[in-house]
């Protein structure tokens, strides 16, 4: 009797399969087609979170892998059309929002994110389909943040850069939870 395969779970492993490779070298963990952003080890989502070259190229694999483009080598050698290298950067880009919440989110700063629960090649494609509009969903101020009361009182726009404002300093205080364990 002929086995069934489920084709969209095959797809995904594929994806998982061609855009972690370079992450299994670089963070010496395990990751496949159903891990989460709250699956990435402290270390590992410190990494990506913070700012710099070197961290955006690991999340330029990630996508590229994933979206059956090679690696970030390619992206260096400029060897895409420009299109492409666009809507690469604009997907890397918004996954870092992700990550950078996701930090947040431990440090209990804001509330659940869209799309929590989510497997990372999944947000890939769909930041991959939806461009800008994936890169719009914002989490919300948890209300035992110190700064709740001036968030709550600003308009739906303002409270977006009023979150982005804060990543850097979620960012430097999740860095030294993680490196102070």
């Amino acid at each position: 009797m002929a086995e069934l395969v489920d084709l969209e779970r095959f797809r995904r492993k594929l994806m998982a399969d061609k855009g972690f490779s370079t992450w299994l070298k670089r963070f010496q963990e395990q990751f496949g087609p159903e891990t989460r952003l709250g699956d990435l080890s402290p270390a590992t989502l410190l990494y990506l979170a913070t700012p710099g070259e070197d961290n955006l190229y690991a999340l330029f694999d990630l996508v590229m892998g994933a979206m059956g483009l090679g690696g970030s080598v390619r992206f260096r050698l400029d060897d895409l059309e420009a299109a492409t290298k666009l809507r690469i950067m604009d997907t890397a880009f918004a996954l870092v929002d992700r990550l950078r919440f996701e930090v947040m989110r431990r440090l209990g700063w804001v509330e659940a994110l869209p799309e929590e629960e989510a497997p990372l090649i999944a947000l890939v494609q769909e930041a991959w389909r939806r461009g800008g509009e994936f890169a719009r969903a914002l989490p919300e101020l948890s209300p035992s943040h110190p700064d709740f009361p001036v968030y709550a009182k600003l308009s739906t726009l303002d409270r977006r850069v009023f979150l982005r404002r804060l990543i850097p300093q979620a960012v430097a205080a999740y860095r030294r939870q993680v490196e102070g364990s």
